[in-house]
């Protein structure tokens, strides 16, 4: 199946939908007349991992589609009616990472999922900053991601070797932000 984001003309608002290329169908309606605005979807463990908003007031938080039962909420990451936003979605060293944000003065930082329990992986911008990482991908058993560590080199390229996070490369030298964007490998 292809899945994917879309708003029908059923009144459901944005939701999680799937086709096979002949038929097309909504998954489940996550946020009753609302959008839920599935996003970054990605594929863990034999499973559909999204970010995504419900009616219960928690949040736009994490969510889990086995392909056969409703979509469930997999962790709320910034309690109560907080938002997350996980985003970002990536499949390394047998966890999904991801940005998030919880409600512990942390920022926007480096998380992951196992499968049982989301994890803050690193705190890349000490304290209350954001490091944003963003662009998540794998490349010779490494993770790499744009972020920003608040040391004044700007948004940078990082990695993360499954132990320690580190500034990869300084692109745009000294204050200035190279942004690095929309990762991806070829070839190995």
């Amino acid at each position: 199946f292809l899945y994917f984001s879309a708003t029908g003309s059923d009144g459901k608002g944005n939701e999680l939908w799937r086709t096979d290329g002949t038929s097309t169908q909504l998954i489940a309606d996550i946020n009753g007349s609302g959008d839920s605005n599935p996003s970054y979807l990605a594929v863990f463990n034999n499973a559909l991992y999204f970010s995504a908003v419900s009616t219960d007031g928690k949040g736009v938080e994490l969510y889990k589609f086995d392909g056969t039962t409703a979509p469930v909420r997999v962790s709320d990451i910034n309690p109560e009616a907080g938002n997350a936003n996980p985003a970002h979605l990536a499949v390394f060293n047998n966890a999904l990472y991801f940005s998030a944000i919880s409600n512990d003065g942390q920022g926007v930082e480096l998380w992951k999922y196992d499968g049982t329990n989301a994890t803050r992986v690193t705190d890349i911008n000490p304290g209350v900053g954001n490091a944003n990482p963003a662009y998540l991908a794998v490349y010779n058993e490494t993770l790499y991601f744009s972020a920003n560590a608040g040391d004044g080199k700007g948004t940078e390229l990082w990695k993360y070797d499954g132990t320690t996070a580190s500034l990869a490369a300084d692109i745009n030298v000294g204050a200035g932000d190279s942004i690095p964007a929309y990762l991806t490998t070829i070839n190995g």
